[in-house]
């Protein structure tokens, strides 16, 4: 027996946004289709119809209308994904920035990872996950000699 999909129905504001989140070249291309697909369900077209204007599966098309339904536009954001949290967050972040800023220990011209993790009491990886994260490369050790060759 088949299922019968959710009646969709919005306010004139709620429509102008869609259309507008539907025609964005700036923002997330994933919400664009989910708000192109809203918009063919408004019309009362089926899940299979729109699937096939739009290039999904008929399921995907039920999932976003089932979503507004339930949760307006909000419900086309991407949910939280699942998984293990984050150890280290913005507080590291901030308290290595803050570090580089600081002269490096005695004895060393510039700070480099191991220095940085010793310092903040955290390891090397994620001092270097951090520093990647924000663009920092940290000044590369170069060995040199004098060449006495004449």
């Amino acid at each position: 027996m088949a299922r019968v999909a959710v009646t969709l129905s919005c306010t004139a504001e709620v429509m102008t946004e869609l259309e507008r989140l539907s025609r964005s070249r700036s923002g997330e291309v994933r919400i664009a289709e989910r708000a192109r697909i809203v918009l063919a369900c408004l019309q009362g077209k089926r899940n299979a119809e729109v699937a096939s204007e739009i290039g999904v599966r008929p399921n995907t098309v039920g999932q976003w209308r089932r979503r507004f339904a339930a949760r307006g536009i909000a419900g086309l954001r991407d949910e939280p994904r699942s998984g293990k949290p984050t150890k280290y967050g913005v507080e590291l972040r901030d308290r290595i920035l803050a570090q580089l800023e600081v002269p490096p220990p005695v004895g060393r011209a510039s700070w480099d990872g191991g220095s940085l993790a010793l310092a903040l009491n955290v390891s090397d990886d994620a001092v270097w996950r951090v520093l990647r994260k924000e663009g920092i490369q940290l000044q590369r050790h170069r060995s040199w000699c004098v060449s006495t060759d004449p």
